[in-house]
């Protein structure tokens, strides 16, 4: 049974993704700042901040792991705006430090880190889709970030032999997420508004920029595939190829719910520097793994409001 540490395990895509991986037949274990593991607990977890170079080794070392899953970061684009240094701190510094582990201890791991499509940038639309040759141009701390550690995990596959494969996830969203990524937050808002604790109006930022969207299942399911069959050193879109406004799904949101809403614009929720649209290629992770995303928009979306309902009926908010 091959050895799988998650990072970030207690986190939205860290929970679903351990789940994904024991029932592919991994063992699983991991590494949270968070007291919570999700569904790693045990032996096989540790509450640990990836900031402390030390703890960070001797868990490596005790694991032994055949893979390392690297998800754990500052993850919010918006709140990178209001915390530059802390977000390119929280997100280069551990996977140098698990990078470093690599090329001293001698393993023989592969490391899957977990970048963002945000390192594109500014894309105009004669350069959509994007391909992972596409230029690079981040426009936010969190975008930065995400480049500096694909760019230390390429210099470390070239120049030391690390066994390393890097993601550019496009935007995914499921069950679990927190209302403060943007599918989530309407789906909350319009479950509030069926429930009667929220009149019918649905605050939002700039509703117009366009996303590709995928499920948080199809992710985890790209991330395994990649464990197995990603080359070292190289780069892979993680999306769908579809873009959607946010005002669509937003509007498919309300319809899955069967309630009528206003739509009102709430400044504090845009960003300083929005990029209009995403839409990237995975003709190259589909060639390589034969991954592909299967999950409905409309599916994913029913399952946001099934959770929100859940939970605000749990509370009763």
């Amino acid at each position: 049974m091959d050895r799988v540490l998650v990072t970030g395990c207690g986190g939205f895509v860290g929970r679903v993704l351990s789940g994904v991986l024991a029932e592919a037949g991994f063992e699983v274990w991991g590494i949270d700042r968070a007291a919570d593991g999700g569904g790693v607990a045990g032996e096989h977890f540790i509450s640990l901040g990836l900031e402390d170079r030390r703890a960070v080794d001797g868990f490596l070392e005790r694991a032994r792991a055949r893979y390392i899953v690297h998800l754990a970061a500052q993850s919010s684009a918006g709140r990178s705006f209001d915390e530059p240094q802390q977000t390119i701190e929280n997100n280069v510094l551990p996977v140098l430090h698990i990078l470093e582990y690599l090329r001293t201890s001698g393993t023989e791991t592969r490391l899957l880190a977990v970048g963002s499509s945000e390192v594109y940038g500014a894309v105009t639309k004669k350069d959509l889709p994007l391909v992972e040759s596409s230029p690079v141009s981040p426009v936010s701390p969190y975008a930065l970030s995400k480049l500096i550690q694909e760019q230390c995990c390429r210099q470390y596959a070239g120049l030391y032999e690390v066994d390393v494969v890097v993601t550019r996830s496009f935007n995914h969203t499921g069950a679990g997420q927190r209302d403060a990524f943007v599918l989530s937050s309407f789906a909350r808002q319009i479950v509030e508004i069926r429930s009667g604790v929220r009149k019918p109006v649905v605050e939002v930022g700039n509703a117009d920029v366009r996303r590709d969207f995928l499920d948080v299942r199809d992710v985890c399911d790209a991330y395994v595939a990649l464990l197995g069959k990603g080359q070292c050193g190289a780069v892979y879109n993680v999306c769908s190829g579809v873009s959607y406004s946010l005002r669509e799904l937003l509007e498919k949101l309300a319809a899955l719910c069967g309630v009528e809403i206003e739509v009102r614009v709430d400044p504090k929720r845009a960003r300083p520097v929005d990029i209009e649209e995403l839409r990237g290629d995975p003709a190259k992770i589909t060639a390589d793994t034969g991954w592909r995303p299967s999950t409905p928009i409309e599916t994913t979306l029913q399952s946001l409001l099934d959770y929100w309902s859940r939970e605000i009926s749990a509370t009763g908010a």
